[in-house]
């Protein structure tokens, strides 16, 4: 598969309201008069011990791609996310759309507060939520401009642990090394790139087990980066460690084995890692054409 020129999220995960009520009405009716159209529906597969259904929705809206990651659960779950905090949800998102996509509703509809791109995507999350039935503040929600067909699934299973990654990766305009690369987006400004994760398990995973989840997804995630050899955008010379973007949804399970640490001295933390590892792998080679060195590549993947 091509690599795509453009992998980022428009927008940090966090969210806030915008101050002006004018931009948000002309954006909503610009929503319903654009030609919006869902095409497809791909279910994907997924293991039976996490209890969920997920599906790639793929639609159109005035001509400019959509396609959203929609994760459902028989009832609620105990979800933490890097974008909407702790929530007792129904439902997991990673919406993707066509960076043209982005950009003209960045600039059409930016205000004082700079919320083009946080408009649209409130949108697109009121939308989701009235088709599944559920409350906006029952879904976690993340966005990102890299193509949802690059998305990586990996499961990794151990006994009566199982753990289950899915991940979209872009790190060719935004890549930083923490550390060491200057901060220097202000709310209002657009930044780009973007490495999105959602974890799922069996495991009944504490708060502060959710929390830890974290911090090994974020390890497994630069591990792959430093075997990739992906630069940071800034300091080109030196390894990133992620983008200025990247956001975490970490989902408990309800029927497996208690757990209250996932760290990688864990077995359920070992299970994170490594299959957060695989899946940026993957999803970097489909989206920007990073590969393991000595990695054998198939005309398809470049």
């Amino acid at each position: 598969m091509t690599a795509a020129a453009v992998d980022a999220a428009p927008f940090p995960a966090e969210r806030r309201s915008c101050g002006r009520r004018l931009p948000l009405l002309l954006f909503c009716l610009f929503l319903s008069a654009s030609a919006q159209g869902v095409f497809a529906a791909e279910r994907l597969a997924m293991p039976e011990a996490v209890e969920a259904e997920a599906k790639v929705v793929r639609s159109e809206r005035d001509g400019f791609w959509e396609k959203s990651l929609v994760v459902t659960f028989p009832g609620k779950r105990r979800v933490l996310s890097t974008g909407d905090g702790f929530v007792d949800a129904r439902a997991i998102i990673n919406h993707s759309a066509d960076p043209l996509l982005w950009a003209r509703v960045g600039k059409e509809f930016m205000n004082a507060d700079g919320c083009g791109g946080k408009v649209y995507l409130e949108h697109v999350r009121a939308g989701l939520a009235n088709a599944l039935g559920v409350g906006r503040g029952e879904m976690a929600t993340m966005a990102t401009a890299a193509d949802m067909d690059n998305l990586a699934v990996v499961t990794r299973e151990f006994g009566p642990l199982t753990v289950i990654v899915l991940a979209t990766a872009g790190a060719k305009t935004n890549a930083i090394r923490t550390g060491v690369d200057e901060g220097t987006y202000i709310e209002g400004e657009t930044p780009q790139g973007t490495i999105n994760i959602m974890v799922l398990t069996n495991a009944r995973l504490t708060d502060a087990a959710m929390a830890r989840a974290i911090v090994t997804v974020t390890e497994g995630k630069t591990a792959a980066l430093q075997d990739l050899q992906v630069p940071s955008t800034y300091s080109p010379s030196m390894q990133a460690t992620g983008t200025g973007t990247d956001s975490v949804i970490v989902v408990s399970g309800t029927t497996g084995p208690q757990a209250s640490y996932t760290g990688g001295h864990s077995r359920i933390g070992e299970l994170i890692g490594k299959a957060t590892y695989a899946a940026v792998v993957e999803s970097l080679g489909k989206q920007n054409g990073y590969f393991l060195p000595g990695a054998v590549v198939s005309s398809g993947d470049s």
